[in-house]
């Protein structure tokens, strides 16, 4: 019997505009789309730029509603009194995640102040993040704007997993890397799956690279 995560039923997703003669015209975004996973793999996702594949992300984590159709999700943990959301996503080259004027060590301090609801110094804790992530302790005084964006991709990945959600969704993490960045984060990926049984959800371009590491690849086209 599958364990599954995640059902994914005929999800649409449609926006609408006031055109210049004010009609209201929709678009379709997504169209019927449906999929399963089990808990604990890889599901890839590739297709055209336009095609769909952020506005599939955002909705699995809950950013954006489904026009129609609908997710069941079977999460481990009751996230009912949490904070953090048992989805997190990490957008392409998203700096966001990373305060450009506070440390390292303060910006994953907080982070597990969050997971724990309380205030402490996790000293332990944040070394242990930077081992994980292959990180130089030499990053640890570093503001947010003196990280370079592989390092700040890095940084804001370590910062998701600390609260340990169930499901990772990783919007284009290997676009403007090197082979050898590549190669670190796909490291990384595996590694995160094997310490904290996460199911992952990578989105590429790259169909060589999501067969490296997907269980299962859904191809996106004209949102279908």
């Amino acid at each position: 019997m599958k364990d599954l995560i995640l059902q994914v039923k005929n999800i649409s997703y449609s926006v609408t505009n006031e055109t210049t003669t004010s009609k209201i015209k929709s678009k379709l975004i997504l169209n019927n789309i449906s999929f399963e996973m089990e808990r604990g793999n890889t599901l890839g996702i590739s297709g055209q730029s336009g095609s769909g594949k952020t506005t599939l992300a955002k909705i699995l984590a809950g950013i954006y509603l489904p026009t129609s159709g609908k997710i069941v999700s079977k999460f481990v943990k009751n996230w009912s009194k949490s904070l953090p959301k048992p989805i997190q996503i990490l957008f392409q080259n998203d700096g966001n995640l990373i305060n450009p004027y506070r440390t390292v060590k303060d910006i994953l301090n907080e982070a597990y102040e969050l997971k724990l609801n309380k205030k402490n110094n996790y000293t332990d804790e944040v070394n242990k993040i930077f081992t994980r992530f292959n990180l130089s302790p030499q990053l640890m005084d570093r503001k947010g704007y003196q990280l370079s964006g592989g390092e700040q991709q890095r940084i804001a990945l370590a910062r998701i997993t600390i609260v340990e959600p169930e499901i990772l969704i990783l919007d284009e993490p290997f676009s403007s890397q090197d082979v050898e960045a590549q190669l670190d984060i796909l490291n990384i990926i595996k590694q995160l799956k094997t310490d904290l049984g996460l199911t992952v959800i990578c989105i590429s371009h790259d169909l060589n690279i999501l067969k490296k590491i997907s269980d299962s690849i859904l191809i996106t086209y004209n949102g279908s």
